[in-house]
């Protein structure tokens, strides 16, 4: 019988890597290690950065170093 919480660690093992690295304002680091954790693209890599941002911000907003409205300078948009 295979393992149902299998998928579900490991993206929370995976998400565990990057989640510092968004608290630090580290987002191209952060992208590195989306794309290489999930296999995906550039723009879905963002996109999911952008998503796990938005709940890490509304869910732990006090383990941010950068505040909220310079989180995204110099990122451009992609």
């Amino acid at each position: 019988m295979p393992d149902e919480t299998a998928p579900t660690q490991q993206t929370e093992e995976s998400w565990s890597k990057v989640d510092p690295l968004i608290f630090e304002g580290r987002r191209i680091q952060a992208l590195i290690q989306i794309r290489a954790a999930f296999d995906v693209g550039l723009h879905d890599g963002v996109d999911l950065l952008r998503e796990r941002y938005e709940t890490l911000r509304a869910e732990r907003p006090e383990n941010f170093k950068v505040e909220h409205d310079d989180y995204w300078d110099g990122f451009g948009s992609l």
